[in-house]
């Protein structure tokens, strides 16, 4: 990992010098409107974030937020693929918002048309991304884009007919870049291909954005966060393994003592006897196994060695990179295998809270969806139009939610026979789009 971390650390450092040549450009345009510095009193204008610290270089696109260079992707690709917490984490995110929808066809002139349009949905989900898993298999590919490199895009491509779409394919992010159009300042999306950019058609496009910027269409990475944490992280784990090898395992220290020359014997052969005595004793200890005993005279001592550094600490500092990582991928502990509480209570509130954040980005899911079964629906010509419904994930305790639920419905029952609402404002309280025609007042 260590020539992985230094391009990582590089890339990082040019990041950096690209915010501060960035903050210079917004200082000094406001500066520039700072009072005194103008002979006459303007209104204040909403002026595009892109278009601030637009140097000479500056190649038409508009820059993601920050200013973060576009090799970054790349980055985020080498974290996902490569980093176990990473990993875990887009794999983790993009599990839990697939929870599958459902499609509604409204505003149906006729019971006709209503079939006629379900019909063409079908027809559409069998015939789009047939042979890589049809929808669930391009929102697969969506999820990971998004939660990657934070955004995700498709395009529909129309028949020859152009009377139908034809496909619905996933497109690299990586690839598109944004461009303003110098008539109408409106945003027009372009595709690298080959060194060339390629316009694309907007009414076609369907791109989806993390925690865009203001006037800025990228999305935003969740891994922007955490490239340097991760970097540490690595360092760690690769420190600790060459510690735990070095020193990790406890030793036998075997001590001779070499006795007193005996009486008569020369230098020479008694050097050679506390050599030889010596040797065996290597040889025996070298061959020593797990079951066997090591028998000597009192003159060898035998001790155990351990390393002195406590494990403790290591995990300590671990825990703390750890967390780190955790944050940037905005998960919580006990979905990536770890959890620091020591209650129940505390497990559910971080599941609720990531429903919380699923139901957020479903919704945009939801949207692009609708738009395309919407774009198929027009060229029917049964004049209904498709609503879907995102499913959710499972509460964790079912019986407490559905008391809940009950609760709910009985009271806006009760409001609705006590005369506060009518019976399509009780079913507007309980989410229901269309309520049933009951004789009820």
């Amino acid at each position: 990992m260590n020539r992985d971390n230094v391009a990582v650390s590089g890339e990082i450092g040019k990041a950096r010098a690209g915010n501060r040549q960035r903050g210079n450009a917004v200082l000094n345009w406001l500066a520039g409107l700072a009072p005194g510095r103008s002979s006459r009193r303007e209104m204040a204008t909403t002026v595009p974030g892109d278009e601030l610290g637009m140097g000479p270089g500056y190649s038409g696109f508009l820059n993601l937020p920050g200013n973060t260079p576009f090799f970054m992707m790349h980055v985020y690709r080498f974290l996902r693929d490569s980093i176990p917490d990473v990993s875990d984490a887009v794999w983790t995110w993009k599990r839990l918002c697939q929870t599958g929808y459902d499609v509604q066809i409204a505003d149906a002139p006729s019971d006709a048309a209503a079939r006629e349009a379900t019909a063409a949905i079908d027809e559409m989900d069998r015939r789009v991304n047939r042979e890589r898993g049809g929808m669930d298999g391009l929102l697969e590919l969506f999820y990971t884009s998004l939660f990657t490199y934070g955004a995700g895009a498709f395009e529909m491509v129309l028949g020859r007919s152009r009377e139908t779409v034809n496909d619905v394919v996933p497109i690299d992010v990586w690839t598109l870049r944004f461009g303003r159009d110098k008539s109408t300042g409106g945003l027009v999306p372009y595709q690298l291909q080959d060194g060339r950019s390629v316009p694309l058609a907007r009414e076609r496009l369907l791109y989806c954005g993390l925690d865009c910027d203001g006037t800025n269409p990228y999305g935003r990475s969740m891994l922007r966060s955490i490239p340097f944490v991760v970097k540490i992280q690595q360092r760690l784990l690769e420190d600790m393994a060459k510690a735990t090898r070095n020193t990790g395992w406890s030793k036998l220290h075997v001590k001779y003592r070499p006795g007193d020359r005996m009486r008569g014997e020369s230098r020479d052969d008694y050097e050679s006897r506390i050599s030889g005595n010596f040797d065996r004793l290597k040889d025996a200890v070298s061959n020593l196994q797990t079951d066997q005993n090591l028998v000597t005279y009192d003159n060898v001592d035998v001790d155990v060695l351990t390393g002195g550094q406590r494990a403790q600490a290591f995990y300590q500092n671990h825990k703390a990179i750890e967390e780190q990582v955790i944050t940037g991928t905005h998960l919580m502990p006990i979905l990536l295998g770890r959890n620091y509480g020591t209650t129940e209570t505390y497990g559910t509130a971080q599941y609720e809270i990531i429903n919380r954040h699923v139901a957020t980005v479903n919704r945009a899911v939801k949207r692009i969806l609708e738009r395309v079964y919407n774009f198929e629906l027009s060229f029917s010509g049964t004049g209904a139009r498709a609503k879907v419904r995102m499913r959710s994930n499972r509460t964790v305790d079912v019986l407490r939610e559905a008391q809940a639920r009950r609760t709910e419905i009985e009271n806006a029952v009760l409001m609705r026979d006590e005369g506060f609402l009518d019976q399509a404002g009780a079913a507007s309280s309980l989410g229901i789009d269309r309520p049933a025609q009951t004789d009820a007042p």
